[in-house]
């Protein structure tokens, strides 16, 4: 891996790290309860329940995948963090998601650094395999 592809690789995973210690959403009475680690770790439950709101936290898994691709196979990381990037931004368009024990829906007020970070990350991955992929033309 190049030192280039090393600082791309490594500040977009710093980057999505960094977002799991922020607040990711705000909804009515429960800002302080969403931190990117929390979504993160519950967002599953959402998907399970076929609850479509949730489906942008599926562009976490597919990000993972894309930086494992990101050294031997820069196309399909590029696909993948393009998904994921694309499933990231969708989140906009959600209204209400799943809050407390999945029997509430809660209307979305403001999203967090987290959130913001969380989009970057994949991002700066996009940005990496757009170089790396361009200087082995």
């Amino acid at each position: 891996m190049s030192k280039q592809q090393k600082v791309f690789l490594y500040l977009s995973i710093g980057i999505y790290i960094i977002a799991l210690t922020q607040k990711s959403y705000c909804t009515p009475g429960s800002c302080e309860n969403f931190s990117g680690l929390l979504t993160v770790l519950f967002g599953w439950f959402g998907v399970l329940m076929l609850h479509v709101p949730a489906f942008p936290w599926l562009a976490n898994p597919i990000l993972f995948i894309a930086w494992i691709f990101f050294k031997k196979k820069p196309k399909i990381s590029l696909i993948l963090c393009v998904i994921s990037f694309l499933l990231m931004v969708s989140f906009l368009f959600v209204n209400e998601i799943i809050v407390n024990d999945g029997s509430t829906k809660g209307i979305i007020l403001s999203y967090g650094l987290g959130y913001w970070l969380w989009i970057l990350s994949s991002l700066v991955l996009v940005i990496g395999n757009l170089i790396t992929l361009k200087s082995k033309k």
